[in-house]
């Protein structure tokens, strides 16, 4: 756990901010209360698991993956061109059959099929987790500038961190995540607003 001596000198640990995405706490896309999302790799973030214990919502990243079917040929009949495009198909196929948009002849092709993922939409300027993109529930403005944390045991190290007024490098061989933080967090002059607004984010 994070922690400051009796200096006020920084003593966090020399973590990278990978270490801390595997877990974050987002607003529920059906209650929207407090709920995880959780990755078994912060190097994979495309895969993981939301789940809110308020209203028992779960969802697996793969639930989002979607395939669109692609046919791009020329008519065998007119010679005219396809091309048709058909989304949103939760598995892929290995036959569609379309009409030709010009003399109306159906024909049976085996199509292309392009994956993508479905992700939730949030507003502009909102921090959101990297697998669903839900916004994180421990974010708030701080004299114009979004403040947040992926969970609570990265804002627990960036209180630390904001609260410590001797603050030493840490590791001379990788950056930590403290020393990525945003410089409006370093400076001194805001230190009491973001320890409010941390202590704020603490109670939700």
């Amino acid at each position: 756990m994070s922690m400051q001596n009796e200096g006020h000198r920084y003593a966090g640990p020399a973590t990278v901010r990978q270490s801390y995405m595997t877990e974050f706490v987002v607003a529920c896309p059906r209650c929207h209360k407090d709920a995880v999302v959780t990755v078994n790799s912060a190097y994979i973030p495309s895969q993981g698991k939301l789940t809110c214990s308020n209203c028992m919502f779960s969802e697996h990243s793969e639930d989002l993956i979607r395939y669109k079917m692609i046919v791009k040929r020329h008519c065998d009949n007119c010679g005219k061109h396809i091309n048709v495009e058909i989304p949103n198909q939760k598995v892929p196929s290995k036959q569609v059959t379309v009409p030709c948009p010009h003399c109306g002849i159906t024909r049976t092709f085996e199509p292309r099929n392009e994956p993508y993922k479905l992700v939730y939409k949030a507003a502009s300027g909102v921090a959101t987790d990297p697998v669903f993109n839900l916004p994180l529930l421990l974010q708030a403005e701080v004299k114009g500038n979004q403040f947040w944390a992926y969970n609570r045991r990265h804002l627990n190290d960036i209180k630390s961190y904001v609260h410590a007024k001797l603050r030493e490098r840490q590791s001379e061989g990788y950056t930590t995540m403290v020393e990525r933080l945003p410089q409006f967090i370093k400076e001194a002059k805001n230190r009491e607003a973001i320890l409010k607004t941390i202590e704020q984010l603490e109670r939700r």
